[in-house]
């Protein structure tokens, strides 16, 4: 996972998944006070000992994906809902397609819990770091979830 910040806020935060994902033309920081905070929260939610986030994150997007990131948010932790009851949740049922799209385009992945999304008729769906995943995200999460 590639971790961006611009002083104390986390502006992106991604999966590597190759090594072309590292290729970028702006300069590398080297770990920073929101860098280790994020890696801590990060390692300790993928342990299964967090369940919620405070790292201050820098969110720019469209109005629409921000109503969808922000409702995303609100998820409750070892809880799933599909994109039909997100696009309902903000208030455009028809735009399931397009809540895909901008869960596909979350700066911040675990942070933003785009996995906890997932297609109708009990279908995982996509997701940007890859299906296993996606799948093990959720299996942490229902492991997890009432301790």
């Amino acid at each position: 996972m590639l971790l961006i910040a611009d002083g104390n806020t986390l502006t992106q935060c991604k999966w590597i998944l190759s090594v072309t994902d590292c290729i970028d033309s702006s300069p590398i920081e080297t770990r920073n006070g929101i860098i280790e905070m994020a890696i801590s929260q990060i390692s300790e939610y993928l342990e299964g000992n967090r369940k919620l986030f405070n790292i201050p994150l820098r969110l720019e997007g469209t109005e629409f994906r921000m109503k969808v990131w922000n409702e995303m948010r609100r998820i409750p932790y070892g809880e799933t809902i599909t994109y039909k009851e997100l696009a309902s949740r903000i208030g455009s049922p028809d735009a399931c397609r397009a809540v895909a799209n901008a869960c596909g385009a979350n700066p911040f992945p675990i942070l933003i819990p785009c996995h906890r999304v997932v297609a109708s008729g009990g279908k995982t769906g996509g997701y940007t770091g890859g299906l296993d995943i996606k799948l093990a995200l959720l299996e942490i999460e229902k492991q997890n979830a009432y301790q």
